[in-house]
């Protein structure tokens, strides 16, 4: 692997992640990090020996010899960073969503195409080793038969973060995945979602999504259930399955019996850090989390909000 610098753009609870899977990846420097929180600076430097420590991003960008950069800010600064990033010539992978509004996801899509760089988003589920062999049982199509129902259930108990709203934190990883799983994108969506909390900013949504053939899909995301839940339930006419996202487990359900598949659980975040990294050095590699993948599940959002804005199921 060619040798390549690489820089993180926020480094709070996200972004120390991606900078420590950063440090044992070979071949690999980070040259720097940005944040305007001076301690999460000094965090950085003092556990991973990183000199080039920034408040301003644009410092960091400035940098001859950066190659790439990691966007972990909050998700109203993804356009504006990764905007700069992009015409500073670095390569990005961004952390979903791509944006907040699917104009500005595909102005930095096709910005990064007349650029010639790389623009992946971080839909980290498609590095999730339970996923991707479900995944493939679902080509073979023997296995599972054909499919009637998905039903994925996101919940944990989380704080009303004044800066987004379930649908954007969490409605991501549901319509991405769907597409992972599937191949395809929904025809209709139909979305039920409230505040609870606070006056405005869904803090609960159920999201119904059509697809062709007849197989539908119902996504619970909450931030109000006390129990952390990760998992998709695949119901099929031959087989049945229940995906355990973070324990990477699959249970099958066959003939009145069930029995687990033999995973071998990976780490997603090094998975899809080395894979942006290899994107960028060999063009004939699939990029699996495309910056045109993550501009479709904002698409798939709005399409969501518009539902509950009219009271019923609208085309996309």
């Amino acid at each position: 692997m060619t040798k390549f610098n690489v820089g993180v753009i926020g480094v709070g609870y996200w972004g120390k992640k991606i900078v420590d899977e950063y440090s044992k990846i070979e071949n690999v420097t980070i040259l720097g990090v940005a944040d305007p929180d001076e301690k999460m600076l000094a965090f950085a430097k003092e556990r991973y020996g990183i000199e080039g420590t920034y408040k301003d991003y644009k410092e960091l960008l400035a940098l001859p010899d950066l190659h790439a950069v990691n966007v972990c800010t909050p998700n109203a600064m993804h356009y504006q960073v990764c905007k700069d990033a992009l015409e500073a010539g670095k390569h990005v992978l961004v952390e979903k969503p791509i944006t907040l509004n699917s104009k500005e996801g595909k102005e930095l899509v096709e910005l990064a195409q007349k650029k010639g760089l790389m623009l992946s988003v971080g839909h980290i589920f498609r590095f999730n080793n339970a996923l991707a062999e479900v995944r493939r049982l679902i080509k073979e199509e023997k296995f599972f038969g054909k499919l009637f129902l998905l039903e994925l259930n996101w919940t944990n108990l989380e704080k009303a973060f004044p800066d987004r709203d379930v649908l954007f934190d969490l409605a991501p990883h549901m319509f991405d995945i769907q597409n992972y799983l599937l191949g395809l994108w929904p025809e209709s969506i139909y979305c039920e979602a409230g505040p609870f909390r606070r006056a405005s900013g869904e803090e609960t949504a159920y999201v119904l999504s059509k697809f062709k053939g007849g197989l539908v899909s119902l996504a619970n995301i909450s931030w109000l259930v006390p129990r952390k839940i990760r998992q998709i339930e695949i119901v099929g006419e031959s087989r049945s399955a229940l995906v355990d996202a973070v324990a990477q487990e699959v249970t099958v359900y066959e003939s009145g019996y069930t029995y687990k598949l033999g995973i071998e659980r990976n780490n997603t975040i090094k998975d899809e850090l080395v894979h942006f990294i290899k994107s960028i050095s060999d063009p004939q590699t699939e990029t699996k989390n495309s910056g045109t993948i993550g501009v479709k599940t904002v698409e798939l959002i709005e399409a969501a909000k518009r539902s509950m804005a009219d009271g019923k199921a609208v085309k996309v």
